[in-house]
């Protein structure tokens, strides 16, 4: 059976969802990696830079542009190559010549439409539902996506699948990151904030927690890719915005944080919480979302808001409790693999193909 996967947003040059490239670039090496004997997989790509990111995998281009690439350039590939299936992200082609799936991560433009723009709300609000009902499977990444999924779009449970995100293996603790990081971006003592910038990932109020702990010598670093509102935001929280980052210098400043803080006021997953959790950085997050599902017992979850975030740095920072979050959070991520993403992966769409 051949699958294709869209890795459109795999290697964009423009910020981006960078969590959803994330989850396709996985999803593909894991199926590649979990394929059974007559399987095979197949990434669309848009970008020359996904070609090292999807390394090993056969590569097929298809335009960058939702509109042709939806209307008509995915599907004239999937027919070429005689997929037997293929996956989306949220949107699907108009007509698809073999069965496809949609992973929609999460209902947040349902759930909280306020931080989306009127265009993006219209967009998502038309097509996502079309694209659900005509999808031969739905997939979502935690439970509490797909109950989201059944309450807002009234998708019967039966025809939803979850693939959990995964953190890449690069994420393992590394020795020696404390003088890397010290080297390359000149911190040393530092709460980490890991995600693209904006309003929903509360880091206002993770900077005015930071503020009441009156810690001079603790800072706040922040990783992500930032359009306009996102860097309102960054020179707003007077935190040092490192950017978007390769997965080797982002596992080097999990492993030397003192504490990640994810203050989402949402997530249909979270997947820095599991990979700060798999370099063996203490966690601590909000409760708000699927965080405490994909968090278990292994991180601190405080309400997202300044005072309660921060206490629960506060917390996380004794080192006593730093220590039990580290060996909680490394058992957790464990739990997280590439082999069982593939096998779940696999298993969706034996039952849409």
């Amino acid at each position: 059976m051949r699958v294709a996967v869209d890795c459109h947003m795999v290697g964009q040059p423009e910020a981006g969802d960078a969590g959803n490239a994330r989850f396709h670039t996985l999803l593909t090496h894991a199926l590649a990696n979990t394929a059974a004997n007559g399987d095979d997989v197949l990434a669309l790509i848009a970008h020359p830079a996904a070609r090292p990111l999807l390394d090993g995998t056969r590569l097929v281009n298809v335009p960058a542009g939702n509109v042709p690439r939806l209307a008509w350039g995915a599907a004239k590939v999937l027919a070429r190559e005689q997929a037997a299936a293929a996956i989306f992200s949220y949107i699907t082609p108009m007509r698809a010549p073999c069965p496809p799936l949609v992973v929609v991560h999460d209902v947040t433009f349902r759930l909280y439409p306020q931080w989306f723009s009127r265009r993006v709300r219209a967009l998502l609000g038309t097509l996502v539902p079309r694209s659900v009902r005509h999808a031969a499977r739905v997939v979502t990444v935690s439970e509490t996506s797909k109950a989201d999924l059944v309450a807002t779009l009234g998708v019967d449970p039966d025809r939803i699948s979850i693939v959990t995100n995964v953190p890449a293996p690069s994420f393992a603790p590394r020795p020696d990151a404390a003088a890397r990081v010290h080297r390359r971006f000149s911190l040393d003592r530092y709460c980490l904030a890991v995600g693209d910038v904006h309003p929903r990932k509360n880091l206002a109020a993770l900077a005015e927690a930071l503020g009441m702990l009156a810690d001079p010598h603790l800072e706040l670093a922040i990783v992500g890719n930032a359009g306009h509102r996102g860097t309102q935001i960054i020179t707003a929280s007077g935190a040092r915005w490192l950017g978007p980052l390769g997965d080797d210098d982002l596992a080097d400043l999990y492993s030397a944080a003192a504490v990640t803080c994810y203050p989402s006021l949402y997530e249909g997953f979270g997947l820095p919480v599991v990979e700060a959790m798999a370099c063996g950085c203490p966690v601590v997050a909000s409760n708000r979302g699927a965080i405490p599902e994909v968090a278990g017992d292994a991180a601190i979850l405080v309400e997202p808001a300044p005072a309660a975030i921060a206490e629960g740095l506060r917390a996380a920072l004794e080192p006593a409790t730093a220590d039990a979050l580290r060996a909680q959070g490394l058992r957790r991520a464990a739990m997280f693999t590439l082999p069982a993403m593939g096998e779940a992966a696999w298993d969706a769409i034996r039952m849409a193909a």
